[in-house]
């Protein structure tokens, strides 16, 4: 298993001036001859400005800081993939986890953010392990953000194809995507969710990504109703892998319109 290092980028913060009438009414004033006098301090040049740059800048990590200390949890990071079960004989990829780490190194949060595996039992495994992870104080033991990529493979029994354009998968998923309607927001913004379409056409395994934190309950249950889901898009023979947006708001199934009642004749 590869792991590229990474490196954390530094926030700065940027304070505006003056509007741009201002400056105008300033050009069309006459001048006056006079002594010179020296340019009034303004408040960017401030030691103010100055501390306040300081107190918004993010902590700084090398990359070999975090690859020794996720390098020391790998033994249980790869055992997360035995929770693929079936999926393992297809199910490959890398997931790209966003940690944000307090000033003493403690994990705050840790997301999926991108996925190309597609299966939650092991991302949440993952998740839970790296949530244990006490990184060395970052430099300035300031909070700081950065992303870490694991990457998983199967065991390569079966091929998989991806489905990147189908016009019946489209289809599919507009006729099902009600059904996950009853297990509320995953996200205030949606998801992303991958997944495999095994030959007979049902979904073997799911996986999710987004950029915010995912919602427990909406989040499992939307992965046990998308395994019910039975799909017309299949291949024999080998298994398919697609990709669907989730919105953070689904419409439910209108009710199918009642049958108007017969009237009875009177004799």
């Amino acid at each position: 298993m590869r792991y590229a290092p990474v490196l954390m980028s530094l926030a700065a913060l940027t304070l505006g001036c003056a509007s741009g009438s201002e400056s105008q009414q300033a050009a069309n004033r006459p001048t006056r001859q006079g002594p010179s006098r020296a340019a009034a301090p303004t408040f960017e040049s401030s030691a103010g400005a100055r501390q306040m740059g300081l107190e918004n800048e993010a902590g700084v990590y090398e990359g070999q800081d975090i690859e020794e200390t996720m390098h020391a949890h790998m033994k249980e990071v790869r055992g997360c993939y035995e929770r693929a079960g079936h999926a393992q004989r297809y199910a490959a990829g890398k997931v790209t986890l966003r940690f944000t780490v307090a000033g003493d190194g403690s994990p705050r949060e840790v997301l999926v953010v991108a996925n190309e595996l597609g299966n939650f039992d092991v991302e949440r495994c993952v998740v839970e392990v790296c949530r244990r992870v006490k990184f060395p104080p970052p430099e300035g033991h300031k909070a700081t953000t950065f992303e870490y990529p694991v990457e998983f493979r199967s065991t390569d029994e079966v091929r998989v194809q991806d489905l990147d354009d189908s016009a019946k998968l489209d289809h599919d998923v507009a006729t099902l995507l009600h059904s996950l309607a009853p297990c509320g927001p995953i996200t205030d913004t949606g998801a992303s969710a991958l997944f495999y379409i095994e030959p007979n056409g049902s979904i073997s395994s799911v996986g999710l990504s987004a950029d915010s934190a995912l919602d427990e309950h909406a989040s499992t249950c939307t992965i046990k109703e998308m395994r019910h889901w039975k799909m017309s898009a299949t291949l024999p023979g080998r298994v398919l892998r697609c990709r669907v947006n989730i919105p953070a708001v689904i419409a439910a199934a209108e009710p199918a319109p009642r049958a108007p009642m017969a009237r009875k004749r009177r004799r």
